[in-house]
């Protein structure tokens, strides 16, 4: 399993923002077409300090003695199969008393246990080539590995079910440091530092899925060097960085402003977004199979018309309000995103993706909007989500106006404006929203229905799809759900809405495991770009929302922070 792939989950009950689970969408159609996969083989787990939350006498000696092997032996081969979790660790969690769910998914990480081990492999390369970059060698007698013993060990749950015999110590990250022989504590420039990302702990010992470097002795490299190992820190972490960790943050917003004021869609579709040969090279890059290049090259021109019609869409309420940027003296006051993760091996920043990107301008220019406002101050652009590629920032969904100067829009533009950036902010709609009309198909007997038949009943409307791992659990739950409430009758619709490709293949699946005692539905042909997936801005899946008898939006979000009991019962005495 790859640290995306558990950031992914561990945002399931970390909540690391209320959008915190929509991480694989951010990157983009085609890639998440490619991840797919790995997706569907996720864990879930929590940070929460476990039963033995401090590491024991010698807790990571072989950890930190597979560390010093690579960087002696230059093996990464032999680190990989030492510290990656093999099918052989996760047959060995099987017991008779599991549920058929549990040893399902654990039979399914066993098959990714190939995938896991080269993507180690390739994070040790890595970790290599940089050393050779820097001309560094650690061969010989005397060199040591120091493990930074962790403050708290937390806690993994393989089990979506949170099942207590599938629950293991676990650690995001885990700082080791090499120490040249002779080494008298006088760092005062300081260590080679290394980290392990998301350690595991198996039967047979902690296992990773990660490696890359934090540090070198100042005297040994540049400032950009040390500037781009504490970029991929951040990002490892889910942290937020600014135009200072990044100047490429800065740079992408040299580009937003000169589109501003040159207004010319091919610059901004050069210089901003990611084309169908970037996306292609990145895949093979990553070693992503079972697509065509013809189909990237398809998906990605019909994202950026998408993003080029946002782009137009930003010109066009300026132009509105009376606004023209040209003759504008503007000046970037900050540029940064609110949290960063990765596609993949945390090993380089071509793997790495952002949401939330916010770009502040001071203007100066003369004159006054149609509403009779000054148009000189501060005015706030918004990214959704950005992609890395060869050094730059790609928009990859979501551009937008997120502030305008106090009066230069209408109230009912300004309204606009604070409906999108919740929405941005969230990834649902409001609540106490109308819930929009969309069509959907009975998966029972293919008969067309709208979500207004159901109007006077309370809706769970919960948007799912085949394989996504994390949907499988709350589509199970549902159907709990279902059963322990008899006296809900007619007034009570649970709705399960796939967004897979095909009706078939949702409605094998929910046949298969007996999930049938809910109105099962389809969105249609186009999955996240279906109809439903788009009117709800669904951007991530399992997304949930529970709408009342007069058709209201009264709570909207991941299906693991909610007690659907309560709030249906809360719903029916209104």
């Amino acid at each position: 399993m790859s640290s995306r792939e558990k950031s992914e989950n561990e945002a399931v009950k970390k909540l690391i923002s209320p959008q915190g689970w929509l991480w694989p969408v951010y990157v983009g159609t085609v890639l998440l077409l490619a991840l797919r996969p790995e997706i569907s083989m996720a864990a879930t787990s929590t940070n929460a300090p476990s039963n033995d939350n401090q590491p024991g006498p010698g807790e990571f000696d072989v950890v930190g003695k597979a560390v010093l092997d690579l960087v002696q032996s230059r093996d990464a081969a032999a680190l990989a199969k030492g510290l990656s979790a093999s099918a052989e660790d996760w047959h060995a969690l099987l017991t008779t008393n599991l549920s058929k769910a549990d040893a399902d998914q654990l039979e399914a990480y066993a098959r990714g246990a190939d995938n896991g081990r080269s993507r180690l492999q390739s994070a040790a390369k890595t970790v290599l080539d940089r050393a050779d970059s820097l001309h560094l060698a650690f061969a010989g007698a005397g060199w040591r590995c120091e493990v930074v013993p962790p403050e708290q060990i937390g806690r993994i749950y393989w089990s979506q079910s949170r099942s207590e015999g599938l629950t293991a110590p676990y650690l995001q990250t885990l700082e080791l440091r090499l120490l040249p022989p002779g080494d008298t504590n006088n760092r005062t420039a300081g260590d080679f530092k290394l980290a392990l990302r998301g350690l595991e702990k198996f039967p047979a010992g902690w296992r990773a899925d990660g490696i890359q470097w934090l540090g070198f002795p100042t005297n040994l490299v540049d400032s950009k060097t040390l500037q781009e190992l504490a970029l991929l820190a951040k990002v490892t972490d889910h942290l937020g960085f600014d135009g200072q960790d990044d100047p490429a943050l800065l740079r992408m917003g040299d580009a937003l402003v000169a589109f501003l004021q040159d207004r010319d869609t091919n610059a901004f579709q050069k210089n901003l977004l990611m084309d169908g040969e970037a996306m292609w090279n990145k895949l093979q890059k990553d070693g992503r199979t079972g697509i065509a290049r013809q189909e990237v090259d398809e998906k990605m021109a019909e994202e950026d018309q998408e993003q080029i019609r946002d782009a137009l869409a930003v010109l066009k309420l300026t132009d509105d309000a009376g606004v023209d940027f040209k003759a504008a003296q503007i000046r970037i006051e900050s540029a940064a995103v609110e949290r960063g993760n990765f596609a993949g091996s945390p090993d380089s920043l071509d793997n790495a993706f952002a949401a939330g990107y916010r770009l502040v301008l001071s203007v100066k220019m003369d004159g006054k909007a149609k509403s009779g406002a000054p148009l000189a101050g501060e005015y706030v652009l918004g990214v959704k989500s950005l992609m890395h590629n060869r050094g730059d920032w790609k928009i990859s969904s979501g551009i937008r106006w997120e502030k305008l100067p106090a009066g230069v829009v209408d109230a009912e533009t300004e309204s606009a404006l604070e409906f999108e950036n919740y929405v941005a902010k969230h990834g649902t709609l409001p609540l106490q929203a109308a819930a929009p009309e969309v069509e959907f198909t009975a998966l029972q007997d293919n008969k067309m229905m709208k979500l207004s038949d159901l109007r006077g009943r309370v809706v769970i409307l919960d948007f799912w799809a085949t394989w996504c791992g994390p949907c499988q659990q709350p589509m199970a739950d549902l159907q709990k759900l279902r059963d322990a409430h008899g006296d809900w009758g007619d007034r009570v619709a649970i709705v399960p809405l796939s967004i897979d490709d095909a009706l078939e293949t949702a409605r094998k699946h929910v046949n298969q495991r007996g999930w049938t005692n809910t109105m099962n539905v389809w969105a249609g042909e186009g999955g996240w770009q279906s109809k439903p997936a788009k009117t709800f801005r669904v951007t991530g899946v399992p997304t949930s929302y529970v709408i009342d008898q007069q058709g209201k939006i009264v709570w909207a979000g991941h299906p693991a922070t909610a007690d659907f009991g309560q709030l249906v019962e809360a719903a029916l005495k209104h």
